[in-house]
């Protein structure tokens, strides 16, 4: 976040590569730091170069967190710049044939605090991240914004994985 440097997840290939095999639907997402229309073109080429050799059956993902901290690159940049560079990153993914996502907290996105969603929403699937004390499926998501994809804890446990994992509620399917 302080430096803007590429870095790929060292699971990435692999974990793609197996969750195929497996027959699960796959989709990805990326975490920016741009600050510049040109760094969020290249963070989704960069990204779409990686998984070209996949089948990516569920949306691509931006994914920004951290920019409220000082030591953050994106810390000077304002709400509109925000999200200038998301629609950039989910365009140029859509322009290379993946549908996009946008990715982020329910109290980010509530009331537009850090990110224009309504232009967001109107573009693209919003993918929430909200961790309620009683969740999914006891109640449903309590971002009363328009999303397609709920991530409802990141302390869920799956067979075969160690350690905690997101667990998500997707309302879309893809045949």
């Amino acid at each position: 976040q302080s430096e803007g440097i590429l870095t790929e997840d060292p699971f990435a290939r692999y974990n793609l590569q197996e969750a195929q095999k497996a027959g699960i639907k796959v989709g990805v997402y990326f975490f920016s730091t741009a600050v510049t229309a040109q760094e969020a073109i290249e963070e989704a080429e960069w990204t779409c170069n990686l998984i070209d050799k996949y089948n990516i059956t569920f949306p691509v993902a931006y994914d920004c967190e951290g920019y409220l901290k000082a030591t953050s690159r994106q810390y000077p940049l304002d709400r509109a710049c925000r999200t200038a560079l998301a629609i950039t990153f989910l365009d140029t993914v859509a322009a290379r044939g993946y549908t996009p996502m946008f990715y982020n907290c329910k109290s980010s996105m509530d009331f537009n605090r850090d990110w224009d969603m309504s232009v967001l929403a109107s573009r693209y699937k919003v993918w929430v991240a909200s961790y309620p004390a009683v969740t999914f499926p006891m109640i449903p998501c309590n971002y009363a914004g328009v999303h397609s994809m709920w991530q409802y804890t990141s302390s869920g446990a799956v067979a075969g994985i160690m350690g905690n994992v997101d667990m998500n509620v997707s309302y879309f399917n893809y045949t």
